[in-house]
């Protein structure tokens, strides 16, 4: 790796306040191959293009949703790897689709939390002025509970 004296180039904690992560995320998704610094200071500190920042915030918000870092690689060297675009694009375009498939059935998943949350809400609202403690047995032999449809998941846990 060369010295570089370009002032357009940006430190690791400049690149991990850029893209809103910590500079050991940064110096991680260096280590896993996702970003590469173009150079080092003349102190030696890793140096890299202003757009790596964008590469970073990428990475991270596919991490955050929820995929794995592993299959995140797997598009990033699937890209690499190919030999033409035409090439390349099969593989990507395949990864990219089982990674949809995966966050569709994660939405699906959350949309179905989100009912059971709600439920839970408006079964527990109804607890408003109850004077008895809230342990199991009192709560299973509440009117409210008794009377309840479905007990939502949320209040099964707790009760």
């Amino acid at each position: 790796m060369k010295h570089t004296a370009n002032k357009h180039l940006c430190q690791i904690g400049e690149i991990a306040e850029k893209a809103g992560v910590t500079a050991r995320t940064v110096r991680y998704y260096m280590e896993e191959g996702f970003i590469e610094p173009a150079g080092r200071s003349a102190g030696g500190f890793y140096l890299f293009a202003p757009e790596t920042a964008e590469t970073v915030f990428f990475v991270q918000r596919l991490k955050d949703a929820g995929l794995a870092v592993k299959d995140i690689k797997a598009i990033y060297q699937a890209r690499q790897n190919g030999q033409t675009g035409n090439e390349a694009y099969r593989e990507v375009l395949a990864h990219l689709k089982k990674q949809k498939k995966l966050v569709e059935q994660k939405i699906a998943d959350y949309r179905q939390l989100k009912t059971e949350i709600e439920d839970a809400m408006s079964l527990v609202a109804q607890c408003d002025g109850c004077q008895l403690k809230p342990t199991r047995e009192n709560c299973e032999s509440c009117p409210v509970v008794k009377n309840a449809k479905k007990i939502p998941l949320p209040v099964k846990a707790i009760l």
